[in-house]
C-alpha cells in the first residue's frame, strides 16, 4: 500500500468534503459543471451565429490561435452587455465543419481584455434552454421541476446538464415535485440498458418517492437474484454441453449470464435505498436476514446496505433511528465495514456497543484501521453524562495505558479532521455535565500539538485509506486563530450546548491554581522545514515531453522489431 505522498493535498481534500452540500442523490455522481455554473463563472455570455469561417487549416489540420479565428455575429448577449461596449462582432477560436447560421454559445473571460472559449454549437431548443435558465431561482423545487423535463432529452446537451442539476438538489425538492414524476417514466428509463449508472441511481432516488407495492415486488427480484448462483448454473451447463459435443461458443454463456446480471443490478446501492425507503422496517429486516447476517455474502451487497442506512438516517424518517442502528450494529459485525459502521454509531450517539468496542480494540489486528476509530467514538462517549460517560473514560484511561501512541495519533487524526465525531446530544446548557476526560492537563497540552501528518502517515499504515472514507462522516476542524503572544492556556473540549459560562468553568479547572504559578516561557514559532527528500521529489517531476515522448518511442521500437520479424520470415 502506498503511502500518502502529499500532505497538502489530504488537507484540502478533508476541507473540500466538509464543505459540500448535502445533495438529492447521495448515490449520484457529479459529472461535470453545469450549465448554469459554467455562465455564472464567465464575465460575458453570447448567444451567436459564425458568420465567417476560419481560414485554411494548417498541416494535420491544426489552426493558428492568432490568425485562425472565425468571425460571429452576436444575436443574444445573456451577461455582460457592458463588457460588450455595443459590439455585435466578435472572433473566437473555431473547430469543426462551419454551418452558416448555426447558433453558437459563447462565453469570455477577462474583464479588460476578453478571451472566448470555444464555441459550443447549440439546437433551437438548446438556446431557448440556455436563456430560461438564467431566469429560473437558485435554488428551490421549482428549479428542480423545470430541470425534469429535461432528463432524457433528445439533447445530449441538455440531458446531460439537467442531470448535473439533479445531482445537486437537495433531497427536499426532489420530494417537493413527486406530483410531475411519473413511475411508469421512472421504469422506462431505469430498464433502457443504455442508462449510465449514476441515472440509474437518480431514478431509483425518484421512484422512492413515488414508488408503490407494485415497484416493491420488482426491487425484490432485482435486488435478490445471485448472481454466483447463476453464473455457477452456467458454467456447470456450458461444461456438461461440451462433454457432450455442444458448440464452441458454450463456454461464453457464464460469462454473458453474469453480465446480464451485472446490468440488472446497475445503481445497487440506490436500488436498496429505493427498496427501503418504500418498504421501511419490514424490509429492512428481510435484507438483514439476507445480507448482513450471511458472513459468507457479497462485500458490495453489504456496503450497499451501508449507504441506504446512512441515507434513511439522515433524509428521512419511515424508519426509526432505534431501528437503524440495530442493522448498523450488525455491520460492526463485518470486518471489511467496522471502521465505518463505528463511525456512523458515534454520529448516531448509539453507545450500547461500548463495550464491544473495547473488546474490538484488544482484539483487532494491527494492519487494520479499526482502533483509532474507536478511541474517537469512546472520546465522544465520554462526554456523555451517567454511566454512559465514567464507562468510556474508564475504558479511554486503560487503552491509553496499553497503547498510548494509538490513542495519541487518533487524537491527532480527530485534531485535522480525518475522523467523524457525534453530533452533540440535545440535553440544556445548564444541565450540561462536566466532561469526563481521562487526560490530565499535561495530555490536554499533548492534544493541542497534534503529530504532523507526515508522522501519523509513518505511524500508521492505514492512514491513507482514511480520505475515501472522509465523505461518509461528519468532519470537525478547528477555526484559525491568532498567534498567541504568551504561552497558551490548554484547550478543552466542549458541546454546541455548553454556554460560554460552562466552558469557562472548564478552563479553570485545568487552569493552574495561585499557589502554582505557571512559568513564564517565550513563545516558540517554528519555522516550516522542507525535508532534503521532498526537493529532491519535486524537482524529480519528468516534463510532459518526456512523459508523451518515452510511450511513443517504445511504440517505434516495438514497430521496428515486428518488420525485422517480418522481413526475416520472407
Amino acid at each position: 500500500m502506498n503511502r500518502i505522498p502529499k500532505i497538502p493535498l489530504l488537507l484540502l481534500s478533508a476541507l473540500s468534503l466538509i464543505t459540500a452540500p448535502v445533495l438529492a442523490c447521495p448515490y449520484c455522481t457529479v459529472e461535470r459543471a453545469t450549465l448554469a455554473e459554467e455562465m455564472d463563472g464567465s464575465d460575458v455570455v453570447v448567444l451567436a451565429k459564425l458568420v465567417e469561417p476560419t481560414g485554411d487549416q494548417g498541416p494535420g489540420g491544426v489552426i493558428d490561435p492568432e490568425t485562425g479565428k472565425a468571425k460571429f455575429h452576436v444575436e443574444k448577449v445573456l451577461l455582460g452587455e457592458k463588457l460588450l461596449n455595443g459590439a455585435d462582432q466578435m472572433e473566437a477560436v473555431f473547430f469543426g465543419e462551419p454551418i452558416q447560421g448555426q447558433t453558437y454559445l459563447i462565453r469570455g473571460l477577462g474583464a479588460e481584455e476578453l478571451d472566448w472559449t470555444i464555441p459550443i454549437p447549440v439546437s433551437e431548443t438548446a438556446a431557448k434552454y440556455v436563456q430560461e435558465i438564467r431566469t429560473l431561482p437558485e435554488k428551490g423545487p421549482e428549479r428542480a421541476r423545470y430541470f425534469y423535463d429535461y432528463l432524457e432529452h433528445e439533447d445530449p446537451l441538455l440531458a446531460q446538464d439537467s442531470y448535473d442539476e439533479f445531482a445537486r438538489t437537495p433531497y427536499a425538492d426532489v420530494v417537493a415535485i413527486s406530483d410531475k414524476i411519473q413511475r411508469d417514466q421512472l421504469w422506462q428509463w431505469i430498464e433502457d440498458p443504455q442508462v449510465s449508472p449514476s441515472r440509474r441511481s437518480l431514478y431509483f432516488v425518484m421512484l422512492g418517492i413515488v414508488g408503490d407495492d407494485e415497484d416493491v415486488a420488482k426491487l425484490e427480484q432485482m435486488m435478490l437474484a445471485d448472481g454466483r448462483v447463476l453464473k455457477a448454473t452456467a458454467e456447470a451447463s456450458a461444461a456438461m454441453s461440451l462433454g457432450l459435443g455442444g458448440g464452441i461458443t458454450l463456454p461464453i454463456l457464464p460469462e454473458m449470464v453474469a453480465m446480464q446480471q451485472r446490468q440488472k443490478q446497475l445503481g445497487f446501492n440506490a436500488m436498496v435505498g429505493c427498496y427501503l425507503k418504500l418498504t421501511g422496517s419490514e424490509g429492512l429486516d428481510r435484507l438483514d436476514e439476507e445480507f448482513l447476517t450471511d458472513p459468507s455474502e457479497d462485500p458490495t451487497k453489504v456496503y450497499g446496505v451501508l449507504l441506504a442506512l446512512r441515507f434513511l438516517a439522515e433524509e428521512t424518517d419511515e424508519v426509526s433511528m432505534d431501528r437503524l442502528k440495530e442493522s448498523m450494529r450488525l455491520v460492526l459485525e463485518k470486518p471489511d465495514f467496522a471502521e465505518q459502521a463505528i463511525r456512523d454509531l458515534s454520529r448516531w450517539q448509539d453507545w450500547t456497543v461500548l463495550d464491544r468496542l473495547v473488546t474490538m480494540f484488544t482484539e483487532a489486528d494491527p494492519k487494520t484501521y479499526v482502533k483509532e476509530p474507536i478511541v474517537a467514538y469512546l472520546d465522544q462517549a465520554a462526554q456523555q453524562q451517567g454511566d454512559v460517560g465514567q464507562r468510556a473514560t474508564d475504558a479511554l484511561a486503560k487503552i491509553e495505558e496499553m497503547e498510548p501512541e494509538t490513542v495519541k495519533r487518533a487524537r491527532s487524526l480527530m485534531s485535522f479532521g480525518f475522523l467523524g465525531f457525534a453530533r452533540p446530544g440535545s440535553r440544556p446548557a445548564d444541565q450540561a455535565p462536566p466532561l469526563n476526560s481521562p487526560r490530565d492537563a499535561q495530555n490536554s497540552e499533548e492534544l493541542d500539538k497534534p503529530e504532523s501528518v507526515e508522522q501519523l502517515a509513518e505511524s500508521s499504515p492505514a492512514v491513507e485509506d482514511t480520505i475515501e472514507e472522509t465523505a461518509d462522516t461528519e468532519l470537525v476542524v478547528a477555526e484559525p486563530t491568532e498567534p498567541a503572544t504568551t504561552e497558551p492556556e490548554p484547550e478543552t473540549e466542549t458541546t454546541d450546548d455548553q454556554t460560554p459560562a460552562d466552558t469557562q468553568v472548564a478552563q479553570d479547572e485545568l487552569a493552574p491554581s495561585e499557589s502554582e504559578p505557571a512559568e513564564a516561557s517565550e513563545p516558540v514559532v517554528s519555522e516550516p522545514v522542507t525535508s532534503e527528500a521532498e526537493v529532491a521529489t519535486l524537482e524529480e517531476v519528468p516534463s510532459p515531453m518526456l512523459v508523451m515522448g518515452i510511450p511513443l518511442v517504445a511504440a517505434a521500437v516495438m514497430i521496428g522489431l515486428v518488420w525485422l520479424v517480418l522481413r526475416g520470415g520472407n
